[in-house]
Parts: C-alpha cells; structure tokens; sequence
C-alpha cells in the first residue's frame, strides 16, 4: 500500500524502539503533525515546517540550517525529545516572519485536527500531500502540493482540499483558478487515481499501527477501494464581508467548505 512502512525497521522504532519518546511526544503535541511520506520516510512538521525526518537506518534530518544559523543550533536526545522540539518551534516562529502565511498555516493544522475522527464528515488523514512530480508533463507551474486529503465519509469520497485564507489569497500564481487547473493535470493523468488510493489506504494503515487514530479501520479502508476522487475548496476568513464575496464570486464555480475564523469552529461540514 502507498505510503505505508513496507519496512517493518521504521515502525518497529517508532512503536517499540528509540523513536517512541518521540511519537509519543508528537502525540501529545497539538501542534506537531506527523505525516507518512514515500520511501519508507516520517515526516514531522509544526506549522507547515518541516522540523524532524525520521528514517529506517539513517540518523534522522533535524531542522534545516536557515532556521538557526544566526542562533542556536537544536540537539536531539532521543529519550528527551522535548528539548529539541521546543527550541526548533521556537526557531521555527522566529523565522517566519509572514503574519498572513502563518496564521494560514495554523488554520491548516487545527482543521487536520479537529477532523480526525469518523463522528465528523471529514476525516482529514494528510497534510501536504504530493503525487510523484516527474510524472505530472503537462503541468501549468511547478511542484503541486495538496494542502490537505480527507476522506468524505458522508458521500465515500477522497477529497484534495485547498486552504484558502481571507480574499488576498484567491488570486495569483496560488490562487483558486490556478490550483483548479493543477487538479485537473493530476486528475487525468493516468496513474493518478490509483496512486492515491494506495496512499490513502497505506496513510491510514501507517497511523493506525502508531495509534494515531482511534477507531477500527477495516470498513474505513473497504470505502476507499470504492470511493471517488473530487476537489475543492476550504474558504477560511474573519470577516463576513469577505465570505459574501468569496460566495459571490467563486462560491458558484467551485465546490467550497467555509469556515468562519472568529467562531474557533474548524470541523468541516456542507456549511458554515
């Protein structure tokens, strides 16, 4: 399956072995994610950042050098990860110096969040999801990530979702007309669909074996076999102003969540 640990070597570390302590600290941690990645790779983000690689037999990939060049360099003891995590964030937060990309980037993680259950609609099982780019010919840009997948429990299907935040974002290189037309290069291409429904079913795979979801996954996984690919779009504001224009002008067009910021409600639904 996709991206699941078809070596047993990486999942044996992180659930029984020197990786635990930092699984369980992930766990415990609402704002780290953990993510499966091809190659037999874990990935660790907090905020969009990528802060922690864990792999089968090599020494894992800390935080990249431009975060703490002019600071402190972040060391990693396994049986105490919590030093590393909390001076990496903290790096992390100073670096990042774009007030609008990081509140985005908070949205992102508090909707992989707070819809990680079968109760919910939605159950968002990747952040950050990227098909193997070299098999993508026709693309209008370059590499083409997928803010979030989730699986529409509701209506059995996979869903690619675009984060979009406040007006400002609707246009441009990212925005909502150029990321519909780089869906529709990976919807048609020919191996697409079966890719990822294998990393589906291999993601859900991976974190049930690390206890990061708490249900049975069996009819979850008989579902995606079955299930439909489709696209759209969570719109996320403060200001109802904008989320009349947004309905005004794309709302019609495309296939569109919204979420009202200022409510500190990020369960998707049909509605608000």
């Amino acid at each position: 399956m996709g991206r699941s640990f078809s070596n047993n070597r990486l999942l044996n570390k992180l659930i029984n072995g020197e990786y635990l302590p930092i699984l369980n600290f992930v766990k415990n941690d609402d704002e780290l994610r953990i993510e499966m990645r091809i190659g037999n790779q874990a990935k660790i983000y907090f905020k969009k950042s990528l802060i922690m690689t864990l792999f089968p037999i090599r020494q894992p990939e800390l935080l990249a050098t431009g975060y703490w060049e002019k600071g402190i360099k972040p060391e990693l003891i396994f049986n105490s990860p919590e030093v590393y995590f909390e001076t990496a964030q903290k790096l992390v937060e100073c670096h990042k110096q774009d007030v609008k990309k990081n509140k985005e980037f908070e949205i992102q993680q508090k909707i992989a969040k707070y819809n990680n259950s079968i109760k919910n609609q939605y159950l968002v099982i990747d952040m950050e999801y990227q098909f193997a780019q070299e098999k993508v010919l026709n693309r209008t840009k370059g590499k083409t990530r997928f803010d979030l997948v989730a699986i529409d429990l509701k209506r059995n299907k996979i869903m690619l979702l675009e984060l979009k935040q406040g007006l400002s974002s609707l246009s441009g290189n990212a925005g909502v007309e150029d990321h519909f037309l780089r869906y529709q290069e990976h919807f048609v291409h020919s191996q697409f669909q079966s890719a990822l429904k294998d990393d589906v079913k291999g993601i859900i795979w991976s974190k049930n074996q690390l206890g990061l979801l708490g249900f049975d996954i069996s009819d979850l996984l008989k579902m995606v076999n079955l299930a439909e690919i489709d696209y759209a779009y969570v719109f996320a504001t403060d200001y109802e102003s904008e989320m009349i224009r947004y309905k005004q002008q794309y709302g019609q067009k495309y296939t569109t969540l919204y979420l009202d910021v200022k409510a500190n409600n990020f369960i998707l639904n049909d509605g608000i």
